[in-house]
């Protein structure tokens, strides 16, 4: 693969990535994207407390109750550190290429997945959502995420295709 792609190669950063935003913007995603990894996984966890609650066994798990909690607690942060990443990558891209916003395909992804946990965190907070419902949501969420960090560079293109995958 490496060879094939010509990925061992090292090669300079083009002009547009060779910026102060990069050491800002890319570290707030990754902590988003790792708070909403941390929400599926615990997603998994709840489902598993729920099934074991259900049938009236004990489990290794704690509460389901307790785990949906830090389930909200991380898509809270990673929704937070994804907005304020969000934020800075459309300040990076005026300095960069004149215009804030291009709903160029990894911009839109990047909005399609803050859209996800924007109705997430509404639907537990305003309107009272709880359980299995939103425990899918997290695990969907998941997918959806992978798509805007993996699956836009591998089969997508616009002004983020930096290089390929």
């Amino acid at each position: 693969y490496s060879v094939s792609r010509e990925a061992h190669a090292i090669q300079p950063l083009i002009p547009a990535l060779q910026s102060w935003w990069m050491k800002i913007h890319v570290p707030a995603n990754f902590v988003g994207y790792g708070a909403f990894c941390m929400a599926a996984m615990l997603g998994i966890a709840q489902l598993l407390a729920l099934r074991s609650e259900a049938k009236g066994k004990k489990s290794w798990l704690p509460p389901a109750q307790m785990i949906e909690e830090v389930m909200y607690k991380a898509i809270a942060v990673g929704f937070l550190f994804f907005t304020i990443a969000t934020i800075l990558g459309a300040l990076w891209a005026a300095d960069a290429w004149g215009r804030y916003w291009s709903w160029d395909p990894k911009e839109t992804w990047a909005f399609i997945v803050w859209l996800n946990y924007a109705v997430w965190l509404h639907l537990r907070l305003v309107a009272g959502w709880r359980g299995k419902v939103l425990a899918w949501w997290a695990i969907i969420g998941l997918f959806i995420t992978a798509f805007a960090f993996i699956g836009v560079n591998m089969f997508l293109s616009g002004l983020h295709s930096y290089g390929t995958l």
